[in-house]
């Protein structure tokens, strides 16, 4: 059966998670956690909930999915011995340089690859696996369609696919635009959510009025707001088709949620039924606008630039939680509105209904029901369904409107009561060896071995010596550590039952045996790793600075269907490539939704160009890692671009390990210094001038954004788009859409 796994922001989080049906639960700690606002876990927590889990039968995945600089590589060391110590069942990985660490160092953890890795194509899954990595968590663009696709190319790699929650307009590990306007990087766990801001729109005078054109609606709108995914309908094919596990989001979440969530999933799985019921408690939880997403929802099977006739992806009239109808406003009175509600709504229910804003397009008004009548105006703490009744609303200027609908957004019975965090830690099974000889004992276990004096003697009556020693060192007491097993080796001159120990002096040997052990383990856990020393560096190039190698519209790579249709009509791809020192440079797309095609059309381009015979002075741009297979079956000569992040040393070892002609790289751009004394290359640094696109996004701003219609559309358009903070040019590329910045 497919695993249902839910987010854990926290200990109550994941206890109501565990509570309400799931499978497994996912989690951060303080530190390397893409959420770091969340409350996340010390490892005091995580030894009570890994205890949990094992008792429980459920599985624990620790997420480590931000990428890591030369000092945070460095510093990660002792967070990685104490999972090792505790155990998971999987670390959720971003960087590749920490996936090559944790391989090399830390074997016993199972690499998971993070949705932030930006992985949608078969040679991305299979590059992963080559890696290390035992499962890959799919990137949220992909259709059912592709999804099946890469599980039936890549059988023996494990496939985790979200179901539930929010959705990022920018393709997750590709989103720029927190740390370009705030510092705070998305990449390292501090996403500022500007996707949640409101924006003006306008249209682009340079280009023909196709390619811009505008929507008969407001203008001002959250145009990079996304829908929240909800996948029930795609579930059971999810599991036809062989996936193995499926994810909530929502780490920021509470108990609530993850209650409701973990509930309603449950029941689509099993087939329990109540689902509805479920679904509406889970929408009261948190909710935006719904939808099925590129599971079920998008309206095509994949980049195949068909008419999407289904509902828009995106939540541009409001960006938060809207929880669900609860009733229609019919009537004004002094102390409120009369309605006729949808549902049954009770004192102490939160409500919402929408008002013109102030200070944005519009606001949202948040009360508690403190009061209720019924039809016949009797006060009444509940009133049901499909009735008449009278709501009083609090003081204030912008009551709604005749016609306006009051949502409910969290109901009176609903928050979960606490539970109890008073857990026992979990103590690491080990294996204990007791070998006895005429002068004492020697106890070894979990890389320990302690001698203790002990005179052997002649017991009156037989002993059952294993037995004795079993009992005795079972009582770990509150230590780290628990006895998985025990051996006896007898060396002394006696049968092992014909010998005596006396219980006081094995007590004593117990208690300061694991004193022992707790030492060696605060030893081992600040124990640094033996680094491997870079001796040998591989040549590299200084590559251009990276703001020479956009195109007109400042976009970071060169359409490789644009360069193949010009190839075909005659036209000199020289003439086409950013041209440098006597090389061709040819920066590639960071994503390639439609991998068939994309591949087709390198190939035909690298044709194009060995026959203009300038293949050899060509260097190509890497910026996926599903681009890595073909370049390393061709060796033609390539470079790291910037979305093939190199963040530190390990990453670019890995990299070298990966057997590409590789010409050098650039340095991860949200970096402007590294310490090179470990890199096996030097790297390039990314120019201020250069401007990567905020975001990167499968959401068609036409369509999604503006709410036009897919007919006659040219595949591609340019906008503006304006904010109190930013402004950005607005691209659509083949249905892809690029949010740049303007300076």
């Amino acid at each position: 059966m497919i695993e249902l796994t839910l987010p854990a922001g926290s200990m109550q989080a994941a206890l109501a998670a565990i509570d309400g049906g799931a499978d497994g639960v996912y989690l951060g700690l303080p530190q390397y956690s893409a959420r770091q606002a969340a409350a996340n876990f010390t490892f005091e927590e995580l030894s009570k909930l890994r205890a949990l889990c094992l008792e429980r039968g459920k599985r624990l995945y620790v997420t480590l999915n931000t990428l890591l600089d030369e000092a945070s590589l460095s510093s990660i060391t002792a967070t990685l011995r104490q999972l090792e110590f505790l155990g998971c069942d999987g670390v959720i990985v971003q960087d590749l340089g920490l996936a090559r660490r944790i391989r090399n160092h830390f074997p016993t953890l199972a690499l998971h690859a993070s949705t932030q890795l930006a992985v949608h194509t078969r040679e991305g899954v299979e590059e992963l696996a080559r890696l290390g990595f035992s499962r890959v968590v799919l990137a949220r663009e992909l259709t059912k369609e592709e999804i099946a696709r890469i599980r039936e190319a890549c059988p023996t790699v494990e496939l985790k696919v979200f179901i539930h929650g929010s959705l990022c307009y920018s393709v997750s590990g590709a989103c720029m635009a927190s740390v370009q306007i705030t510092g705070r990087s998305a990449n390292e766990g501090a996403c500022a959510q500007i996707c949640r801001s409101y924006f003006t729109v306008e249209r682009d005078e340079a280009v023909p009025a196709a390619h811009s054109p505008m929507a008969k609606r407001p203008q001002t709108a959250w145009f990079f707001s996304m829908s929240d995914l909800e996948g029930g309908p795609a579930i059971a094919e999810l599991e036809a088709i062989g996936i193995e596990s499926v994810k909530v989001e929502g780490r920021m979440k509470g108990p609530l949620y993850t209650k409701a969530a973990s509930a309603y999933y449950r029941a689509l799985i099993d087939g329990t039924g109540g689902e509805e019921g479920l679904r509406e408690q889970l929408a009261i939880a948190f909710s935006r606008r719904r939808t099925t997403g590129w599971l079920a929802g998008y309206g095509r099977t994949g980049q195949d630039f068909s008419i999407r006739t289904t509902p828009t992806l995106g939540s541009t009239s409001y960006p938060g939680h809207r929880g669900v109808t609860a009733a229609t406003v019919i009537a004004d009175d002094e102390v409120g509105v009369w309605v006729q509600s949808e549902r049954v709504l009770a004192l102490r229910d939160g409500l919402m209904y929408f008002a013109p804003g102030e200070r944005e397009p519009i606001e949202a008004v948040r009360f508690g029901i403190r009061a209720l009548w019924d039809e016949e105006g009797w006060p009444a703490t509940t009133i049901g369904a499909h009735t008449k009744a009278l709501i009083a609303l609090p003081h204030t200027e912008r009551w709604p409107r005749i016609g306006e609908q009051l949502l409910l957004i969290s109901a009176h019975d609903q928050n979960p009561a606490l539970y109890s965090e008073e857990l026992p830690s979990y103590q690491k099974p080990i294996a204990i060896t007791v070998t006895i000889d005429d002068e004492g004992l020697t106890v070894s276990a979990w890389h320990i071995k302690r001698r203790y004096p002990l005179a052997a003697a002649e017991a009156v009556q037989a002993q059952d010596v294993e037995e004795n020693l079993r009992r005795v060192f079972e009582r770990s007491g509150d230590t780290r550590f628990t006895p998985e097993s025990l051996k006896v080796i007898n060396r002394s001159s006696f049968e092992l039952s014909a010998l005596f120990l006396p219980v006081s002096r094995l007590n004593e040997i117990r208690r300061h045996f694991y004193e022992e052990l707790e030492n060696h383990y605060h030893q081992a856990m600040r124990a640094p790793l033996d680094d491997e020393v870079q001796e040998d560096r591989r040549e590299s190039v200084t590559l251009p600075p990276r703001s020479h190698l956009v195109d007109s519209c400042a976009l970071f790579f060169l359409s490789l269907k644009r360069l193949r249709e010009a190839a075909s009509e005659g036209g000199r791809l020289a003439d086409l490539l950013f041209s440098v020192d006597g090389y061709y440079y040819l920066p590639l797309s960071a994503v390639m939704f439609e991998q068939e095609r994309f591949f087709d059309d390198l190939k035909a381009v690298i044709a194009a160009l060995k026959d203009e015979g300038i293949l050899d002075s060509v260097r190509f741009g890497l910026n996926n890692i599903g681009q890595i297979p073909l370049f390393r079956e061709h060796q033609h000569a390539c470079w790291a671009d910037v979305y093939l992040y190199l963040a530190n040393s390990e990453s670019a070892q890995s990299l070298v390990e990966s057997g590409l002609n590789l010409v050098g790289g650039y340095l991860w751009m949200e970096r402007e210094v590294t310490d090179l004394e470990r890199w096996p290359f030097t790297v390039t640094v990314v120019d201020r001038a250069f401007t990567a696109p905020a975001f990167i996004s499968r959401s068609c701003f036409r369509h999604d954004s503006l709410l036009l219609s897919c007919k006659g559309c040219p595949h591609r358009g340019s906008w503006y788009a304006h904010s109190d903070s930013v402004d950005y040019k607005v691209i659509v590329e083949d249905c892809i859409t690029y949010a740049i910045a303007l300076r």
